[in-house]
């Protein structure tokens, strides 16, 4: 009975020792399955246990030696005082909550790489034993984040300049309309203008905008047979924050020329011609020819005030020229990088 007794109990043992292992190997294969690398700390000799996909995380072979010095070694310098400040903290304070941060490595080949470490302090009645936890790559969540706070700030940079855009078009708009009508009609054209031009970049897609593409939207409205466009103007791109303002400025540019200038004559032109620039900048002249002569204003007109406003902190830049046998101006602007 008691041999009997003694083999039912170690049967019962191996038994339990088989069903640990499964369900060791059960934890193990989940983990593989969601790229989490195992690690532990004996917090009393500083042994360090990785597992193999914690050390591929970091950039290291199944052999090489892991201690808690290399490890900090591989710790991006901003971070590792933080990470040492976590460890101490889940070590010990026993109030502390769970071990938890993302920090930065550098791995042997220079690749920075973002990670998310998880753990848990083991105690035992003389404290503090073993700190086990998880290691998560989250470099790509990361990036993600970085990309959605950058339009986040595009966005909001973009929305200033168009509140600002807009203010000078309802304040120079308003001034010299005979009637209400008038001023409706004067600033609706301009704000459509304005969304003319936020569609163009909008449809972009984030990308450049292809000047010629924004110059044929912007005068089409005005009959492109009347403008002669360099060709030399395919391929010059710009930046989107500065495709609102160029598409607001070729618009003001046009109805003038169509109120005052050569579009105001049966046979008077527009011709927009490629100039030479500086370096990673790009110039246009306008040239109107064919209508009446032509006299200074007194005062600076809506478009001057809509370069100071529009143009100019984006690195752009306009010139006017009132000839006797047209009106002119020069626009110089950065190209897209």
């Amino acid at each position: 009975v008691i041999w009997d007794g003694l083999q039912i109990d170690v049967t019962r043992r191996r038994e339990m020792a088989a069903e640990l292992e499964e369900q060791r190997r059960r934890v193990a294969v989940a983990v593989d399955a969601t790229d989490l690398g195992l690690w532990e700390i004996d917090v009393r000799s500083g042994r360090l246990d990785w597992s193999a996909t914690n050390r591929a995380l970091f950039g290291l072979s199944d052999n090489a030696e892991i201690t808690v010095g290399r490890y900090l070694e591989l710790v991006h310098p901003e971070d590792r005082d933080g990470v040492r400040a976590a460890y101490l903290a889940a070590r010990d304070d026993g109030q502390a909550p769970d071990l938890k941060l993302d920090y930065r490595i550098e791995r042997s080949n220079g690749e920075i790489r973002w990670l998310h470490s998880r753990g848990r302090i083991i105690r035992d009645e003389q404290g503090p034993r073993r700190l086990v936890g998880t290691t998560l790559d989250i470099t790509e969540r990361k990036a993600a984040e970085d990309g959605r706070n950058l339009l986040m700030g595009e966005l909001a940079h973009r929305a200033k300049n168009g509140i600002a855009v807009v203010m000078a078009i309802v304040s120079q708009t308003a001034r010299g309309q005979e009637s209400v009508a008038a001023f409706e009609a004067t600033l609706m054209a301009r704000l459509q203008a304005m969304a003319t031009s936020q569609d163009f970049v909008m449809a972009s897609g984030g990308r450049p905008v292809d000047l010629a593409g924004l110059i044929h939207q912007a005068l089409t409205a005005f009959g492109l047979s009347r403008f002669g466009i360099d060709p030399a103007l395919e391929g010059v791109t710009i930046q989107g924050t500065l495709a609102v303002g160029m598409g607001l400025l070729l618009h003001e540019l046009a109805t003038n020329a169509t109120k005052y200038g050569a579009l105001s004559a049966t046979r008077g032109s527009v011709t927009l011609g490629r100039q030479a620039a500086p370096d990673g900048r790009a110039a246009f002249d306008w040239v109107e020819v064919g209508g009446p002569p032509v006299t200074a204003p007194n005062r600076k007109g809506f478009g001057s005030r809509l370069l100071e406003q529009a143009l100019r902190n984006q690195g752009g830049n306009v010139t006017f020229a009132f000839k006797t046998e047209g009106f002119r101006a020069r626009a110089e602007f950065p190209l897209a990088s």
